[in-house]
């Protein structure tokens, strides 16, 4: 039933995340006002426009809370995950941590330095509630040893974050697709940063393949291909503009490439 559960949430974060994106890149973030936890001064709002998206992006967020908070108590209350105890509490406490900056994010009205922490700790605790679910049958589970993917995966969530300051500070047009509009370095500290965010975008393609020759795992190959479309896709984004749909994709692939490195990271060895 745990399992299950896990399953769930870490299905539910992934839909909040991608979500999230979406309210983002549809400047629908403030559809409730600086309010939270009401939204628009009501528990239940008119739900129409900008105020459906951001409201829908909440309720998720709650069930997610509701249903891992009914995992971390039945961890808590069976002796056979007591192995777990200690991860469930850090994962509840970065939860709590999450909502908490997700407040912050709305009152503030959305300043991207907050947003961008807000995604950072949802990818974080995506991953830990990942490792959760893989421990859940074996206790004397032992992930294999691996410098590489430790080193993958930060370089994917620093690529990740800086995607998403990137897109919330608005300078994801500075640059071209290729290069910074016929200057191959760029003049500005936005061109900087977006040049930086593709640097560890393609750092970490060449990484991945080198790790799929190492390991030859199902997971990162299937993170490899995810990959290679996850930059085809930002390549389009730019090319049309930052449109609102290739946006959106572009997280959810990148995204799922964290969460195929992850698992790759934590299968068991028997």
């Amino acid at each position: 039933m745990v399992k299950k559960k896990l399953l769930i949430v870490i299905i539910l974060t992934y839909l909040l995340i991608v979500f999230g994106g979406y309210v983002a890149s549809s400047e629908s973030g403030m559809g409730c006002g600086p309010e939270w936890p009401l939204c628009n001064g009501a528990v239940i709002p008119e739900l129409q426009g900008d105020t459906l998206i951001e409201f829908a992006h909440r309720v998720i967020g709650l069930v997610l809370f509701l249903l891992f908070s009914q995992v971390v108590i039945h961890i808590y209350r069976n002796e056979r995950y007591h192995h777990l105890k200690s991860i469930a509490f850090y994962s509840y406490l970065l939860l709590i941590f999450q909502i908490i900056a997700g407040a912050v994010v709305v009152i503030l009205d959305l300043p991207a330095l907050v947003v961008t922490l807000h995604l950072v700790l949802a990818m974080i605790f995506s991953g830990l509630l990942t490792y959760l679910y893989r421990h859940t049958e074996n206790p004397y589970f032992k992930e294999k040893k691996s410098q590489h993917l430790p080193l993958l995966l930060l370089t994917l969530l620093i690529t990740i974050g800086l995607g998403a300051y990137v897109k919330h500070t608005s300078i994801g047009l500075t640059c071209s697709w290729f290069g910074c509009h016929s200057a191959f370095i760029p003049t500005s500290l936005e061109g900087w940063i977006q040049t930086v965010h593709r640097v560890f975008a393609l750092f970490s393609l060449v990484y991945l393949i080198y790790v799929a020759f190492i390991y030859r795992n199902r997971s990162i190959l299937i993170a490899l291909v995810l990959l290679v479309i996850q930059i085809t896709v930002g390549v389009i984004t730019i090319l049309t503009k930052i449109d609102l749909f290739w946006g959106v994709l572009h997280l959810a692939f990148a995204t799922a490439v964290y969460y195929f490195v992850l698992d790759a990271w934590l299968q068991t060895k028997q």
